[in-house]
């Protein structure tokens, strides 16, 4: 079977960057630094009280005609930024779906792990006591629904919104690599359309670390920097928090002409490895992370001399930023001075397992734009021939680009997009 084309006609996300991609790309025009002091918990006392933060008025997007909805979005930000997402664009997507063979359609989605809300449930204990704690609990997570609790919600939660919105589909999947977790869902996504296994696939994923026990836990790793975050600088010394959500509609040419629609991109290539080497760090030789470049590269068709922009993975954390430098300069070879890579990790945060729908959102819109974000913090870069453009983004038509995420335990993907509007 001839292998199917991807078309990407859809994505949206609701970020520290802004609640939508016009306001997401006018805040990358403007250079806008999210970072800020924490509002969702007390960050007193904490190395690092500042957060990226999607500060945004949620309550006009979030569930008004079910009240169990409602309840979930107080006790699950990433729920609620997610909801956010498809009801703000909720006509467009109903409009795109309906147009298509549900059965020929699916959800693919990465997720971050559950937290316990300790915060928003410490507000509703009765009593200060075991007992009173344990009431409290009962209460808020009934099983109120055969899929819906309030809290300790199952995987699936997010896909069942999605289809409760949108219209039943063919098939779900939920994806948890941390770091990479939204990226695979894109590229599990464009499997099923490149294999004919489904016409329409809504990707993306959702996760937000901005509570007591995930933050604190990530900062026990000593991968959240004390300063600002530096992607790509000798000095840097690890990643800012974030959290996002965000979708994607990926279509084959049948989905698209069903659609009507005249998409401006095609995601030509994508790469998976698993370096298998430590649970909280690469590989120090790059093997793994080049080998998935490589492989989107191949898929592609495409030469990696091509490529003009990388929106790197680049956490400004000491064991990543070196590595995947490194592994670029080695696949691009001769080309490194024509290719641009920065991380917009130093403004927007580290989303976890949304990082990937939120780069894979700000690389398309430095696409459309024709523009190359800066590394705005990164004042000594690591000595590289690659073009790492500091403080100022680059007005350049990128014809080429690749969006890079690699997560804990060395699981890493890389998406390659082509321009269609030349």
């Amino acid at each position: 079977m001839k292998q199917q084309r991807v078309y990407i006609v859809f994505c949206e996300t609701v970020s520290p960057l802004g609640i939508n991609g016009q306001v997401l790309q006018q805040s990358l025009i403007e250079n806008y630094n999210a970072v800020a002091p924490i509002k969702q918990f007390n960050a007193d006392g904490l190395a690092q009280p500042k957060a990226c933060e999607a500060h945004q008025d949620l309550s006009q997007f979030l569930p008004q005609d079910n009240h169990l909805w409602q309840q979930v979005a107080i006790h699950d930000r990433k729920f609620a930024l997610m909801a956010a997402v498809v009801n703000q664009h909720h006509q467009t997507l109903s409009n795109l779906l309906s147009a298509v063979d549900q059965k020929r359609t699916g959800i693919s989605l990465g997720l971050g792990t559950n937290v316990f809300p300790m915060e928003s449930i410490a507000m509703e204990v009765d009593e200060l006591s075991t007992n009173g704690l344990y009431r409290t609990l009962l209460r808020v997570n009934q099983p109120v629904h055969s899929t819906i609790n309030t809290i300790f919600n199952h995987s699936d939660l997010y896909a069942n919104y999605i289809q409760y919105r949108l219209g039943k589909v063919g098939f779900a999947k939920n994806i948890l690599t941390a770091c990479s977790s939204s990226t695979q869902a894109i590229a599990l996504a464009a499997a099923k359309i490149m294999t004919g296994s489904a016409d329409v696939m809504i990707a993306g994923g959702a996760d937000s670390i901005l509570n007591n026990f995930a933050y604190i836990s990530f900062g026990k790793l000593g991968v959240l920097t004390q300063d600002e975050c530096r992607p790509f600088d000798i000095n840097r010394s690890g990643a800012i928090a974030g959290e996002c959500a965000g979708i994607a509609v990926l279509a084959s040419e049948a989905g698209v002409k069903a659609m009507g629609v005249d998409p401006a991109f095609e995601l030509i290539g994508f790469g998976n490895s698993m370096d298998a080497h430590k649970i909280t760090a690469p590989d120090p030789s790059g093997m793994g992370v080049e080998t998935a470049m490589r492989k989107a590269i191949a898929m592609s068709g495409q030469s990696a001399s091509e490529i003009n922009y990388i929106n790197a993975h680049g956490t400004g954390t000491r064991s990543n930023d070196e590595v995947e430098l490194r592994a670029i300069e080695r696949i691009v070879g001769d080309a490194a001075s024509k290719v641009a890579v920065s991380s917009t990790k130093d403004r927007h945060g580290h989303s976890i397992a949304a990082a990937g729908i939120q780069e894979f959102h700000v690389l398309l819109a430095s696409m459309a734009k024709g523009m190359i974000p800066a590394n705005l913090n990164t004042q000594k870069p690591l000595q590289t021939n690659l073009h790492l453009p500091l403080k100022d983004n680059v007005h350049q038509k990128i014809h080429i680009g690749m969006t890079n995420n690699f997560a804990f335990g060395g699981v890493n993907c890389s998406l390659l997009i082509k321009n269609l509007k030349p």
